[in-house]
């Protein structure tokens, strides 16, 4: 037998390896094989008995002794590796947990492989799982009284083992009572041979959210567009044939009501879900509406938990004991049985594209595939739909359901814009009508959120003498100053230094701050607001396990302003809040990039639903110095379809999507030179009947991390973009190795950086 092998390996292609006799493997299997010298993980994808041309190397071990990904899964990732022009074996690293690649590495050191040890293996215990041994106790209250009389004299510690068992419930883990009591095993053996304890072993289930409390069911009646909602969602899932659902309701209006009662539906049915939100900031508050109504069925999958809690997480899903995940990005690929609805909160989020690694695939529209192959249903749930899909529901390809109104008949925010160009500077950040609406709130013990789009301090520092600005020596950015260490930080490497006293240019000492970031929001909320309690909540704040779940308990139970970027801006329902201030609207309009309008619609819209959602009415004070923008105008009424329509026209008119399809090609190397001369390779290899072909240009951010960048912007329909992305990379790629130059394509880009 032969097994064709992906490897994560920048190669759009798979490697044929001999299966040893005897060996049973399908496709999904995980397996080690030697390439190019190296031990490596890879995944069969696919078994034959028709020998290849030539002699080829055998498979080293099968590291599972079932198949780790599932049909369904296998298949998705075929789909995302074709679509996303990466390798098979790229695409299947990101649906599984990272930890078992390095696992496996780990054993290839410590153990010479052969076939007999890997059979013997097969019959063995799962890869990654934590076992346990654990003391019970046998006896009963009454007989332990003797027993304990007994053993006073002759075996003190033998006693003080059984009490210490009847103290703590009857178990105890061993390792417990040798750390804490001092209780050695052998102790425990003799208890043991006198039938008084038994000594098992259990495996452990690492899971941070088990002793989280579901916030219990939401009984109040539909209303009656949730019900259509619903109807929607149902018909499809009882005629078992697929559908994608844009679920367009304003905030407030009750989406997530119809997710769960979706998925009530879906399990009824014995069909899994999936749920994916789009900031790990969202999933404390999502665990908890999920786990009240589904309790112990809930598994959640992201980036921000260990290797082991992803490992037994996913394997529970993949086991058929956990039917519903909640997770970010990645958790589209959630081997989850019977897969039959996946959920996409906040659809129009940048956040579910991955951008920075292989393979950059958008989890919305990986979810709306899955659903397609398996013949289930996606909801994509916004407040402000993406146009992408905005626009493929007014075609048809998608059905929309609205729900125009907030739940009890709410009213919407009023919002009130306040032009930063003119009125006094002496309070700046925050205008004089921002100050007076959080002051009201605070003195009526309401709750208070702010955005600011930007971290840190201060955007740069420079000298106000000759203007000279600090940047980073590996990247073409100035370097943001961050009050806490006084020190400039890269936003982009993670490059730092202190912050110096004096120019080296012109040796100035009068250095200034420009710009705004969170930080100095907070310095000039504590100077206006000495008494209120501010929770900032940024990347900054946020890098440590659990920091999210803390902020959010902390603003929830003491605090009073809630301060932060975008993270604050998603999902957030907290009914105490009734004001909510931007602090600059403007952060996100002047990026080079053709959605800089839409995202800042978008984030204005959301920000201002996290307001008025109890029964007290919410405010929103909009800072800017472009009130004249499209989408400030358009975000003050929480009119979407005004700001859709003019959006789309002009969308139409330039050729951008959802008209055309985007491919965007970056080049990246050490020769400044060699990037150019690449990247002018490519941009004349990839004209074709059907494509326009904007550049060879240096990107925005031409020089990041050490490495200079250029770039390729190709507008088309996917099948041309295919087709003369293979024509060209199949003839160039050698010469772009030949001249160390990396190129990385990126299908239906969202960010132009």
């Amino acid at each position: 037998m032969y097994a064709q092998v992906a490897l994560p390996i920048p190669l759009d292609r798979t490697f044929t390896y001999e299966v040893p006799h005897g060996w049973n493997v399908v496709p999904g299997h995980r397996v080690l094989v030697r390439f190019r010298g190296k031990v490596r993980t890879g995944f069969i994808v696919e078994v034959s008995d028709s020998p290849p041309s030539v002699d080829v190397s055998p498979i080293l071990d099968v590291m599972d002794p079932e198949p780790v990904l599932p049909e369904d899964v296998l298949h998705l990732t075929r789909w995302v590796a074709e679509y996303y022009l990466c390798s098979w074996g790229d695409a299947i690293k990101a649906a599984v947990p990272s930890g078992l690649f390095r696992e496996s590495r780990r054993e290839v050191r410590s153990k010479v492989l052969d076939p007999e040890a890997s059979a013997r293996k097969l019959e063995g215990p799962r890869l990654g799982t934590v076992r346990v041994r654990t003391v019970r106790l046998r006896v009963p209250k009454e007989e332990l009284d003797l027993r304990l009389a007994e053993l006073e004299a002759r075996a003190p510690r033998q006693a003080e083992c059984l009490r210490v068992l009847w103290e703590r419930g009857g178990e105890v883990r061993l390792s417990e009572l040798e750390g804490r009591w001092r209780i050695g095993r052998d102790s425990v053996r003799r208890l043991q041979a006198k039938g008084l304890v038994d000594l098992v072993e259990e495996e452990v289930v690492r899971d941070p959210f088990a002793e989280v409390r579901g916030d219990p069911p939401d009984g109040s009646p539909l209303t009656s567009h949730q019900e259509e909602a619903l109807r929607v969602v149902q018909e499809a899932l009882e005629g078992g044939f697929y559908r994608t659902v844009l679920l367009w309701g304003v905030t407030g209006s009750g989406k997530t009501r119809v997710y769960l009662e979706a998925m009530d539906r879906a399990l009824s049915l014995g069909k899994g879900a999936i749920v994916l939100v789009p900031e790990i900031s969202l999933t404390p508050q999502t665990v908890r509406r999920f786990k009240g109504w589904f309790g112990e069925q809930v598994a959640v999958l992201h980036s921000g938990l260990s290797e082991g809690e992803r490992y037994d997480a996913w394997r529970m899903v993949r086991e058929g004991t956990r039917r519903i995940v909640i997770g970010a990005r990645s958790a589209v690929f959630a081997p989850v049985p019977d897969l039959g609805l996946i959920v996409v909160d906040e659809e129009h989020e940048t956040t579910y594209k991955q951008y920075d690694t292989s393979p950059r695939y958008n989890a919305k529209d990986v979810a709306v595939v899955r659903m397609k192959m398996s013949k289930g249903v996606a909801i994509l749930g916004s407040a402000t739909p993406s146009l992408e899909s905005y626009y493929n529901a007014l075609k048809g390809k998608f059905v929309l359901v609205r729900l125009p109104e907030r739940i009890r008949g709410r009213p919407l925010p009023e919002v009130e814009v306040v032009d930063m160009r003119v009125g006094a500077k002496e309070r700046w950040p925050f205008s004089d009508l921002l100050l007076e609406k959080v002051r009201e709130r605070l003195e009526r013990r309401e709750k208070v959120i702010l955005l600011q789009n930007r971290r840190g301090y201060a955007a740069f520092v420079q000298c106000p003498n000759c203007g000279h600005v600090f940047r980073c020596p590996r990247c073409r950015v100035s370097l943001t100053y961050h009050a806490a260490g006084r020190n400039l930080v890269c936003h982009y490497c993670g490059f730092r230094r202190k912050a110096p006293s004096s120019c080296p240019n012109c040796g100035g000492l009068h250095l200034r701050p420009r710009g705004l970031g969170t930080e100095r929001v907070e310095e000039a909320l504590e100077r206006s607001f000495p008494e209120a309690e501010v929770v900032r909540m940024d990347l900054d704040t946020t890098g440590r396990k659990g920091a999210h779940w803390r902020l959010l308990d902390r603003f929830w139970s003491e605090g009073d302003v809630l301060l932060g970027t975008q993270m604050v801006a998603k999902g957030l329902d907290y009914p105490e809040v009734t004001f909510v201030g931007v602090v600059s609207a403007d952060v996100c309009l002047s990026l080079p990039d053709f959605r800089a309008g839409e995202r800042t619609f978008q984030l204005l819209t959301q920000v201002a639903g996290r307001t008025g959602r109890g029964d007290l009415p919410g405010e929103v004070v909009i800072q800017t110095c472009s009130p004249e923008e499209r989408a400030i105008r358009f975000a003050v009424n929480h009119d979407f379809e005004g700001y859709a329509e003019e959006e789309l026209r002009e969308r139409k008119a330039l050729g951008y999507p959802p008209f055309k399809r985007l491919l965007l090609v970056k080049f990246r190397g050490k020769d400044e030179a060699e990037v150019r001369k690449v990247a002018e390779m490519y941009g004349e290899a990839l004209k074709g009947d059907g494509i326009e072909v904007l550049g060879p240009v240096e990107a925005p951010l031409g020089r990041l991390r050490g490495y200079f960048r250029w770039q390729v912007l190709l507008k088309g329909d996917h099948v041309s973009l295919h087709r003369a992305w293979a024509k060209a990379d199949g003839r160039l790629r050698p010469e772009a190795r030949r001249r160390e130059v990396t190129v990385v394509p990126d299908m239906d880009p969202v960010g132009m950086l």
